[in-house]
């Protein structure tokens, strides 16, 4: 055997220099590098043209397919895509799916890399090579790892917050429609909001908060129903074991006007003895309580509630990079009003007014809750227009760029008994209710015969499905209007009482709800 014949069998055969095509031979390092970054822009592409064209294609073709399902999902069986991305399990599926993609295509960029550049490579070509692959394979494995993680995390929230069918309770959720419209049987989606205030100068847990939002599943058209938080002797459903308890309303004989109020009820009625055992199985008696209470009392059925704890709402509202909201008058930041022999103390300082005040979360905590002097109608209707904003406001940029905060503050902060099953629904509903008009009723001691201590539930109930009835024109805007309603005449069309029967607004009602937009507006107090 001559030399000429031994020395390439050599080369072949060195386990340091793999045999190489005579494309690869004639490369460039400048076209290996462009080669390189190829592969990092489009998974694997630079691969076609070596001996690992089988691998880095098929990347490329898992990456356009994902791609193009993602794009026709969206846009031609959104149903669809909402209710994979709703769904835990395949979120977790998708988490490990996305960090092995991302692992591969951190070994695409390599491969193209040490594939293409000239053999043997010079020692500058293979120092700058392998600075670009590891610049390069940090740009495609970190997007890979944070989405993956932040599909973990979303599942991982979906299951802590959300009702799972398997949670006491979850028998009982509500089913409405098919597969196809899931609002088939199901006109106006009723949801309770619970604001729950638990701080070092409280007992226990008191519902400060108490809002039910109505929402027209086909046109999100949403009336935000308020009660205010010392609204006594609310009802239960006829014939029910806290009926028979209470048959006049909720009222505990001998103990203290405070604990007999509504912001009481959530800790109070469950304690009462043989209350708790007559209520159906649920991972929050409490809140399920309430659901009954406040329903029947505003004469409507309440299909699932929110609960938020007061003091989260600061990481919520901190996360999504704070809120933007009117401020009328100077409003207190702390502080507490004077009440029989105690004092009380002012406010640390004051929100000043203004339009457009950009507010963190403390403040604007604060903006929904500060009482010092000032009173719990103006309160409630700034909480309706701090949801008012926050509903405007998110947006998909904003989420994912505080994703991880959200998704941490929505485990400790947020509970419901909503199912899983329901989130794509939801989702799907909540993009037209973002667009759709916010109307208000909110009920007020002394306005419109309302009375807090004594109500007259049948005027509340009729006051409730006039509001709630199909409105003949959209509501007037453009002027400042105060939070109560203003007389108006009715729409024609009747309603849904909680029994299911038709019911017609009378000729001449009460009153109609009111723009939340006309509330909320800039109109400073002198």
């Amino acid at each position: 055997m001559t030399g000429s014949d031994y020395t390439p069998q050599h080369v072949a055969q060195s386990p340091e220099t793999p045999p190489l095509q005579g494309a690869e031979r004639r490369r460039s390092f400048g076209t290996a590098s462009a080669l390189t970054v190829v592969s990092a822009v489009i998974p694997g592409l630079g691969l076609a043209g070596t001996r690992w064209r089988v691998f880095g294609l098929a990347l490329t073709a898992v990456a356009v397919a994902v791609a193009v399902l993602a794009g026709v999902g969206s846009v031609f069986a959104r149903g669809w895509a909402l209710s994979v991305v709703a769904n835990p399990t395949w979120l977790m599926v998708m988490a490990v799916a996305l960090a092995v993609f991302g692992l591969l295509w951190a070994v695409a960029v390599t491969a193209t890399q040490v594939l293409t550049r000239p053999h043997p490579a010079r020692a500058w070509q293979r120092v700058v090579g392998a600075v670009l692959v590891a610049v390069l394979t940090f740009a495609v494995a970190m997007p890979s790892a944070f989405g993956a993680r932040s599909l973990v995390e979303t599942s991982s929230l979906l299951r802590a917050v959300f009702q799972d069918p398997d949670d006491p309770g979850g028998a009982n959720a509500p089913s409405f429609g098919n597969g196809s419209d899931p609002w088939a049987n199901k006109p106006r989606l009723n949801v309770l909001i619970l604001g729950a205030d638990s701080g070092d100068d409280r007992t226990g847990t008191r519902t400060d908060t108490v809002m039910l939002a109505s929402i027209d599943t086909k046109t999100g058209d949403t009336v935000l129903l308020g009660l205010p938080r010392q609204t006594e002797r609310l009802i239960f459903p006829a014939g029910s074991a806290l009926a028979k308890i209470w048959p006049d309303g909720y009222h505990l004989p001998g103990e203290p006007d405070g604990e007999q109020q509504l912001n009481a009820m959530y800790q109070n009625v469950i304690r009462y003895p043989g209350a708790a055992a007559s209520l159906p199985p649920s991972k929050d008696p409490g809140a399920t309580m309430l659901k009954m209470a406040v329903g029947t009392s505003l004469g409507v059925d309440i299909d699932y509630y929110v609960m938020a704890n007061l003091e989260g709402f600061v990481e919520i509202v901190d996360a999504l990079g704070g809120v933007t909201v009117n401020v009328n008058k100077p409003l207190p930041v702390g502080g507490k009003n004077p009440n029989g022999a105690d004092p009380g103390f002012p406010p640390d300082r004051w929100l000043p007014p203004g339009p457009d005040q950009h507010l963190n979360g403390y403040d604007a905590l604060w903006y929904a809750r500060g009482r010092y002097h000032t009173d719990d109608y103006d309160r409630m209707r700034r909480q309706r227009c701090v949801i008012k904003a926050l509903s405007r406001q998110v947006n998909l940029t904003t989420v994912l760029a505080n994703y991880e905060a959200l998704t941490q503050a929505g485990r400790d902060v947020v509970a419901t008994d909503v199912p899983n099953s329901l989130l794509p629904a939801l989702l799907d509903l909540a993009g037209r209710v973002r667009n759709a008009p916010l109307r208000s009723v909110s009920f007020q001691n002394g306005v419109d015969g309302f009375s807090t201590t004594h109500p007259q539930w049948s005027a509340v109930q009729q006051r409730v499905a006039e509001a709630l009835a199909p409105q003949a024109a959209p509501p007037a805007s453009g002027g400042p209007s105060t939070p109560e309603v203003t007389p108006s005449k009715p729409a024609a069309a009747p309603t849904t009482t909680r029994s299911g029967a038709a019911k017609t607004p009378s000729a001449e009602p009460s009153a109609t709800p009111t723009q939340v937009a006309d509330e909320c507006a800039y109109n400073p107090v002198a």
